[in-house]
């Protein structure tokens, strides 16, 4: 025990300046998270600092987020499964299946998706008709006849 005493009494000048040392650096922490703190709450309605308000709205704000984003996710996903199914492919022909008169009046629509199923719509126009044919096509081909005007705007159209 004397020599413990004896140690104090040698080095307790060292040991207190190094509390307070330790003191002094616990206290400019404090300080730098107290200013930290003013930062995060400078916002908040009311003057003083409640950290347990701030994190349920933080929560309720994460938790509004992921469902929007939920959502925005089932939104997609429609999207993309019906973007496939839709007219994307144009291919446009202009004939004249008469050779002695008119121009080019008559027609053949291909209307295809990204499947290469849809449609072609074909027209003859003459100076006392006109006839419209439409012929369903699936995988860019039909199970009716196809003329080469047909055939030709189902190719452009792929």
């Amino acid at each position: 025990m004397n020599q413990l005493i004896n140690l104090f009494d040698k080095y307790g000048l060292y040991f207190f300046l190094g509390l307070l040392a330790l003191n002094l650096a616990a206290l400019a922490w404090v300080f730098i998270l107290r200013r930290n703190f003013k930062i995060i709450f400078k916002n908040q309605p009311s003057s003083g600092l409640d950290l347990e308000k701030v994190l349920l709205d933080l929560r309720d704000r994460q938790n509004s987020a992921d469902k929007t984003f939920e959502e925005l996710k089932g939104r997609i996903k429609f999207l993309e499964d019906a973007l496939p199914k839709g007219i994307r492919k144009v291919g446009l022909v202009r004939y004249n299946p008469f050779s002695d008169t008119g121009g080019d009046q008559s027609f053949a629509l291909a209307l295809l998706n990204d499947k290469n199923d849809g449609v072609v719509i074909s027209s003859l126009y003459g100076r006392e008709m006109n006839r419209i044919y439409a012929k369903p096509i699936q995988g860019g081909g039909s199970q009716y006849q196809l003329t080469e005007e047909e055939r030709t705007a189902i190719q452009d159209a792929k």
